[in-house]
Protein backbone atom coordinates (compact mmCIF):
# COMPACT_ATOMS: atom_id res chain seq x y z
CA UNK A 1 0.00 0.00 0.00
CA UNK A 2 1.01 3.69 -0.53
CA UNK A 3 1.39 6.39 1.64
CA UNK A 4 -1.73 8.04 -0.04
CA UNK A 5 -4.28 5.43 -0.15
CA UNK A 6 -3.10 4.47 3.17
CA UNK A 7 -3.95 8.24 4.52
CA UNK A 8 -7.59 8.13 2.82
CA UNK A 9 -8.33 4.77 4.53
CA UNK A 10 -6.71 5.95 7.66
CA UNK A 11 -9.27 8.90 7.39
CA UNK A 12 -12.39 6.63 6.73
CA UNK A 13 -11.34 4.66 9.98
CA UNK A 14 -11.16 7.76 11.94
CA UNK A 15 -14.83 8.57 10.48
CA UNK A 16 -16.08 5.49 11.17
CA UNK A 17 -15.19 5.65 15.07
CA UNK A 18 -16.17 9.19 15.33
CA UNK A 19 -19.82 8.17 13.53
CA UNK A 20 -19.24 5.35 16.82
CA UNK A 21 -18.52 7.37 19.46
CA UNK A 22 -21.23 10.06 18.24
CA UNK A 23 -23.58 6.83 17.59
CA UNK A 24 -23.08 5.88 21.47
CA UNK A 25 -23.84 9.21 23.16
CA UNK A 26 -27.51 9.63 20.98
CA UNK A 27 -27.84 6.45 22.75
CA UNK A 28 -27.47 7.56 26.37
CA UNK A 29 -28.79 10.30 25.43
CA UNK A 30 -32.07 8.35 24.91
CA UNK A 31 -31.54 6.12 27.26
CA UNK A 32 -31.09 8.72 30.29
CA UNK A 33 -34.41 10.15 31.86
CA UNK A 34 -35.15 13.88 31.03
CA UNK A 35 -34.66 15.77 27.78
CA UNK A 36 -32.87 14.14 24.93
CA UNK A 37 -31.79 17.02 23.98
CA UNK A 38 -30.57 18.53 27.24
CA UNK A 39 -28.98 15.02 27.40
CA UNK A 40 -27.20 14.67 24.45
CA UNK A 41 -25.76 18.28 25.00
CA UNK A 42 -24.13 17.05 28.11
CA UNK A 43 -22.16 14.37 26.75
CA UNK A 44 -21.51 16.18 23.58
CA UNK A 45 -17.83 17.26 25.51
CA UNK A 46 -16.89 13.02 26.33
CA UNK A 47 -14.40 10.83 24.75
CA UNK A 48 -14.67 7.47 23.51
CA UNK A 49 -13.73 5.58 26.40
CA UNK A 50 -15.84 7.96 29.24
CA UNK A 51 -19.29 7.71 26.83
CA UNK A 52 -18.49 3.88 27.27
CA UNK A 53 -18.40 3.93 30.51
CA UNK A 54 -21.23 6.00 31.39
CA UNK A 55 -23.53 4.26 28.67
CA UNK A 56 -22.73 0.75 30.37
CA UNK A 57 -23.45 2.19 34.36
CA UNK A 58 -26.66 3.72 32.90
CA UNK A 59 -27.68 0.21 31.31
CA UNK A 60 -26.73 -1.65 34.47
CA UNK A 61 -28.33 1.04 36.57
CA UNK A 62 -32.02 -0.94 36.90
CA UNK A 63 -30.56 -4.44 36.65
CA UNK A 64 -31.96 -5.02 33.11
CA UNK A 65 -29.64 -3.91 30.35
CA UNK A 66 -30.60 -3.28 27.45
CA UNK A 67 -26.48 -4.40 25.43
CA UNK A 68 -25.30 -7.82 26.43
CA UNK A 69 -21.71 -8.18 27.60
CA UNK A 70 -20.21 -8.84 24.54
CA UNK A 71 -22.03 -5.75 23.08
CA UNK A 72 -19.75 -4.06 25.68
CA UNK A 73 -16.52 -5.82 24.94
CA UNK A 74 -17.34 -4.48 21.34
CA UNK A 75 -17.15 -1.25 22.43
CA UNK A 76 -14.36 -1.32 24.02
CA UNK A 77 -12.97 -3.10 20.76
CA UNK A 78 -13.48 0.36 19.16
CA UNK A 79 -12.02 2.50 21.84
CA UNK A 80 -8.92 0.37 21.31
CA UNK A 81 -8.27 0.85 17.33
CA UNK A 82 -9.67 4.05 17.77
CA UNK A 83 -6.53 4.39 20.52
CA UNK A 84 -4.22 3.12 18.21
CA UNK A 85 -5.08 4.81 15.07
CA UNK A 86 -5.24 8.17 16.74
CA UNK A 87 -2.57 8.35 18.69
CA UNK A 88 0.11 5.62 17.85
CA UNK A 89 0.04 4.31 13.97
CA UNK A 90 2.58 6.75 12.95
CA UNK A 91 4.79 6.20 15.31
CA UNK A 92 5.05 2.82 14.36
CA UNK A 93 7.10 3.65 11.30
CA UNK A 94 8.34 7.41 10.67
CA UNK A 95 10.79 7.84 13.48
CA UNK A 96 12.51 4.88 11.89
CA UNK A 97 15.76 6.07 9.97
CA UNK A 98 16.51 2.83 7.63
CA UNK A 99 14.78 3.06 4.61
CA UNK A 100 14.15 -0.35 4.57
CA UNK A 101 12.99 -0.76 8.03
CA UNK A 102 10.96 2.62 8.10
CA UNK A 103 9.04 0.40 4.75
CA UNK A 104 8.94 -2.60 6.52
CA UNK A 105 7.17 -1.19 9.25
CA UNK A 106 4.79 0.98 7.31
CA UNK A 107 3.68 -2.26 5.11
CA UNK A 108 2.84 -4.04 8.90
CA UNK A 109 0.99 -1.35 9.80
CA UNK A 110 -0.82 -0.81 6.29
CA UNK A 111 -1.67 -4.47 7.13
CA UNK A 112 -3.37 -3.57 10.21
CA UNK A 113 -5.01 -1.12 8.81
CA UNK A 114 -6.60 -3.07 6.03
CA UNK A 115 -7.77 -5.40 9.00
CA UNK A 116 -9.20 -2.56 11.21
CA UNK A 117 -10.52 -0.92 8.13
CA UNK A 118 -13.15 -3.97 7.50
CA UNK A 119 -13.78 -4.40 11.65
CA UNK A 120 -14.41 -0.83 12.17
CA UNK A 121 -17.52 -0.90 9.35
CA UNK A 122 -18.79 -4.16 10.55
CA UNK A 123 -18.64 -2.24 14.48
CA UNK A 124 -19.93 1.45 12.72
CA UNK A 125 -22.92 -0.89 11.48
CA UNK A 126 -23.43 -2.51 14.76
CA UNK A 127 -23.56 0.39 16.93
CA UNK A 128 -26.19 2.04 13.51
CA UNK A 129 -28.32 -0.82 14.80
CA UNK A 130 -27.69 -0.59 18.64
CA UNK A 131 -29.33 3.36 17.68
CA UNK A 132 -31.99 2.96 15.87
CA UNK A 133 -33.14 -0.03 18.79
CA UNK A 134 -32.65 2.16 21.17
CA UNK A 135 -34.22 5.41 19.59
CA UNK A 136 -36.74 2.62 18.93
CA UNK A 137 -37.88 1.31 22.40
CA UNK A 138 -37.20 5.40 24.23
CA UNK A 139 -39.08 7.19 21.92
Amino acid sequence: MDRNRFKLIHSELIQQVQCIENNLKIIYAAMHKGNFRSNLKSVEKMNLGKIARELEELDNSDNLPDFSEEEYTTIDEIREIRNYWCHQCYLDFVYIENDYERERAFQKVAERLHYDEYRTYDLFKKTEEMRFAIIEKYR
